[in-house]
């Protein structure tokens, strides 16, 4: 996961938790950008794995689809693969964040090293010195297999 990323997750409900973007919950990758749907700009994406199994997915699964911020949920397949893509209207913060204006309020700055709990030593250095990175390109959702409307998956169901 990016650095952007690493601060503008914290930032996007005040529900989410660490345990939402570990593996145990499937997580895989944030984005800010998808190929498949360029319209939807002032948004970030998560994406999990709909493969993953267990309580912390069912959790999670309930908790972001709850979220008042969602702005819709998905199945993308991607490379043979298929993923939950949660898709989120972002916040002002996080739109600063992602177009490069790293200045962070107090309250914010407390919520990002909260969110991490002071496990990662860049957020922690970075976020309480205000030196944060070079901002990167953001980074985009890779684009959708080609799926015409009969084509199955593994269980031989629709895949849309």
């Amino acid at each position: 996961m990016s650095n952007l990323m690493k601060l503008a997750i914290p930032l996007l409900n005040p529900n989410i938790t660490i345990k939402d973007i570990e593996g145990s919950s499937g997580f895989v990758e944030a984005f800010f950008e998808d190929k498949n749907k360029p319209s939807l700009t002032d948004h970030l994406f998560l994406m999990y794995d709909t493969k993953a199994k267990g309580k912390d997915v069912a959790m999670c699964f309930y908790k972001l689809n709850k979220f008042t911020n969602r702005y819709s949920t998905r199945i993308a397949r991607i490379d043979g693969k298929s993923y939950t893509v949660y898709c989120f209207t972002i916040n002002r913060a996080i739109k600063l964040l992602r177009d490069g204006n790293i200045m962070l309020s107090l309250e914010q700055k407390k919520r990002i090293l909260d969110f991490w709990d002071h496990k990662d030593p860049w957020i922690t250095n970075n976020v309480l010195l205000g030196t944060m990175y070079e901002h990167p390109e953001p980074s985009v959702l890779p684009e959708e297999d080609y799926a015409p409307e009969e084509y199955g998956d593994e269980e031989g169901e629709a895949f849309n």
